[in-house]
């Protein structure tokens, strides 16, 4: 294909050719070829802008899936830390209190229930340092406090004497 310019406008045919010539020429204005060119020149810096953005594009959901992938490792690891604590927690309640436990859904829930539930004996069991059944009490009058002292003079009042009179010398 040829490009004749034509200094005229675009109606002359160029000269003297014959019609089987005219099929092979193109005769353009200067002002159109320019056009041409600068749309050409912009066509190609449109496609490299593409051919970059479609690399970004590929490199962006490589790091999608990277960081999906990674944010799933996690949270497994994360279910699995979490079990592994509840399941501590859960060790430390009186079989009774671990049905109360399970429904409870935060960490932080369950660890203050259990700080709640842990120390404290079950309802109807006696098990206070002063009237631990028949077992001989090693402390000493002053080691008590006033409620311990109340509570083994009401519950084993044989042992309140005798400590009593340990302290002070004669019996009440």
């Amino acid at each position: 294909m040829k490009i004749l310019f034509n200094s005229d406008d675009a109606s002359s045919s160029g000269g003297g050719s014959t019609p089987a010539d005219d099929k092979e020429k193109v005769t353009l204005t200067k002002a159109e070829h320019e056009k041409l060119v600068k749309n050409s020149n912009e066509f190609f810096k449109l496609k490299n802008a593409n051919v970059k953005t479609e690399n970004r594009i590929k490199e962006l959901e490589g790091s999608v899936k990277s960081l999906t992938d990674e944010k799933e490792s996690i949270t497994e690891k994360f279910t699995a830390l979490e079990q592994g604590v509840k399941q501590q927690y859960y060790e430390q309640l009186p079989d009774e209190h671990k049905k109360i436990a399970e429904l409870i859904p935060t960490i932080e829930g369950l660890r203050d229930y259990v700080s709640l539930n842990a120390a404290k004996p079950p309802a109807g069991s006696d098990s206070a340092r002063p009237g631990s059944g028949g077992a001989e009490l090693t402390a000493k009058w002053d080691e008590l406090s006033y409620n311990e002292k109340e509570d083994l003079r009401k519950k084993r009042p044989e042992l309140w004497k005798k400590l009593y009179r340990e302290k002070f010398g004669f019996n009440n």
